[in-house]
């Protein structure tokens, strides 16, 4: 018989779940969890600032599956981490939060006059899927096992384990409790029922124009080569979600590009339409416009989270489903029926429409004539640079909109951004956690100058943790998505409100804390300049100059401004 503390008990339940990471700033309100993470073969990766935790937690589970942990000090480090946690809510991330709390004698309520006293647990709970506060030392495996099986059931989201100071340092028998093997407690996600296979198979097989709209529970199921078997089997066009941009490989012939004209004609036309894994939610546009008639078109909505199915757009049909399981059977049931390819008449028809419409998009570049950086330069100069397998973090506001619509990926989860909350300064945890999870794959940030402030002392935290990522700043000295729509708004140009910034040198700012730093003024500068950014062993900043007036109209303005104002048909 052993005693072990409380927090070491909770590295015993962690490591039976697989972490490898735990994401935080030191604390004495979990140094029994610091002590034994070494022992169980987790690595503690401390940032700079709470929120960023989270941010890198996200990029991790995004970009490669695995659940990831965070921690943080109670009080002001709690409340630090309460915005980067509403963003792994917004997003879907299944984040393990457990947060240190004052003696269970002074706290839950918490008296007068108590030094760093929260209520913790009230303050996560609407922005969690679930969170609880651990009472006694030999409930803890129960309390981290509901807290998994939370997190992972449906739609993924954060969940909260608030654990006071005493708890965490109490000794008790190890033999006392007993630690279960995940499969003992937790589902596999549902699966379709064959009635629904067949009914969806039938209403694919008699669609004339069929199409697919995948999103990120295709990712988060891996169900990607499902999807693609799918679209090569039917030869449909495939219209992912922003978020879901690389279930498909751009370069896929039944591939569409998010917001141009062919995905949203693709939509409008199709008879048949089978969205897996999205919501439909605001940035894929549900508008009636941008679809096809209500009473004629049949959208089949399939989604591990029931209260997705319809929430944005009338159905025809909804299955409550995981995505992997349900694209795979529907694939087996079309070949038993078989069914054929189609002619590719429809493929080649959205083809010429997104030919002509990137010609378009390309010639408003192509006319820059001003002896700065255009913004599409410094993404196709990056583009050329990394390899296909590279890993794109998208940051900030028309930046990230020109990366949207400019950026070419090839393989899945190779794309991370805030696709729904819109947070800014995500871009570099983000890329910190997805080079953790990828060592042997690039990371490669583009963010304006306005999000890499947020979090630009993680540079720090990449050179110590030794996670080669290479962050592209546009610095074009604008909060540039703000000041063009004040220009609209106020209309005075004279008197713009709070959108200019000084000219920042983020290549110097990042030598000195041990990175390689690169500037670039000029276009023919930025393919050596990002190459030996890459090329360099250590953590990279590559600060270019961008023409702040080629930036301040971004691609895909007017159907970002509807997420705010509504389409015009409402």
């Amino acid at each position: 018989m052993a005693e072990i503390s409380g927090g070491e008990l909770i590295v015993r339940c962690l490591a039976k779940e697989g972490v490898k990471w735990i994401f935080g700033i030191t604390d004495s309100g979990y140094h029994p969890v610091m002590g034994a993470v070494k022992e169980f073969g987790i690595r503690w990766v401390a940032p700079r600032h709470e929120a960023a935790a989270a941010h890198m937690a996200d990029g991790l589970f995004k970009t490669s599956g695995h659940i990831p942990v965070v921690m943080a000090g109670g009080g002001p480090g709690t409340a630090n981490l309460l915005s980067g946690i509403i963003c792994s809510m917004s997003e879907g991330v299944p984040v393990i939060t457990i947060t240190a709390q004052r003696r269970s004698q002074v706290v839950y309520p918490s008296r007068i006059g108590i030094y760093q006293a929260l209520d913790q647990h009230d303050l996560f709970k609407p922005v969690t899927k679930w969170n609880a506060v651990v009472h006694s030392w030999n409930r803890i495996p129960e309390i981290v096992q509901m807290a998994f099986r939370e997190a992972t059931s449906g739609r993924p989201g954060p969940v909260q384990i608030d654990v006071p100071d005493d708890i965490m340092y109490e000794m008790g028998d190890e033999d006392s409790v007993r630690l279960l093997e995940p499969n003992q407690y937790r589902a596999l996600q549902p699966e379709p029922s064959q009635r629904q296979i067949q009914e969806i198979a039938r209403l694919i097989k008699e669609a004339q124009n069929p199409l697919l709209m995948p999103g990120t529970g295709v990712l988060n199921a891996g169900a990607w080569d499902d999807l693609l078997a799918l679209a090569d089997l039917l030869n449909c066009p495939v219209a992912c979600s922003s978020a879901g941009n690389t279930v498909l490989s751009h370069d896929h012939p039944c591939y569409l590009r998010p917001y141009g004209d062919a995905w949203i004609k693709a939509r409008q036309e199709a008879d048949v339409i089978l969205a897996v894994g999205t919501s439909l939610g605001e940035l894929d546009v549900p508008f009636d416009e941008y679809f096809g008639a209500l009473h004629e078109q049949k959208i089949i909505h399939v989604d591990v989270e029931q209260k997705n199915i319809g929430a944005n757009r009338p159905i025809f049909m909804g299955v409550v489903a995981d995505a992997k399981a349900t694209l795979s059977e529907i694939f087996t049931e079309l070949k038993l029926t078989g069914v054929k390819p189609s002619n590719g008449e429809m493929i080649q028809k959205y083809r010429e429409i997104e030919k002509e419409w990137w010609a378009d998009e390309m010639q408003g570049y192509k006319d820059y004539d001003g002896d700065m950086i255009h913004p599409v330069q410094s993404i196709l100069a990056a583009r050329d640079i990394f390899s296909a397998e590279a890993i794109n973090v998208s940051d900030g506001g028309n930046t990230a909109l020109f990366n949207a619509i400019y950026i070419r990926l090839f393989k899945p989860r190779s794309s991370l951004g805030l696709f729904e909350f819109g947070h800014l300064g995500t871009g570099i945890p983000l890329a910190i956690g997805a080079k953790l999870a990828n060592p042997d794959k690039e990371v490669f940030v583009i963010t304006g100058d306005g999000a890499a402030g947020f979090n630009f002392m993680e540079m720090a935290t990449a050179v110590r943790e030794n996670t080669k990522i290479t962050v592209i700043v546009h610095a074009e000295e604008s909060w540039s998505m703000e000041e063009i729509a004040q220009v609209f708004t106020i209309g005075d140009v004279d008197n713009l409100v709070a959108v200019k910034q000084q000219p920042i040198r983020w290549d110097t700012m990042a030598e000195a804390m041990g990175c390689h730093g690169e500037f670039v003024q000029k276009p023919e500068e930025l393919l050596d300049a990002f190459q030996r950014a890459k090329d360099s062993e250590k953590p990279a900043v590559v600060c270019v100059k961008i023409d702040k007036d080629a930036n301040l109209v971004a691609p895909g303005g007017e159907l970002f401004e509807q997420v705010y104002e509504g389409s015009s048909g409402e």
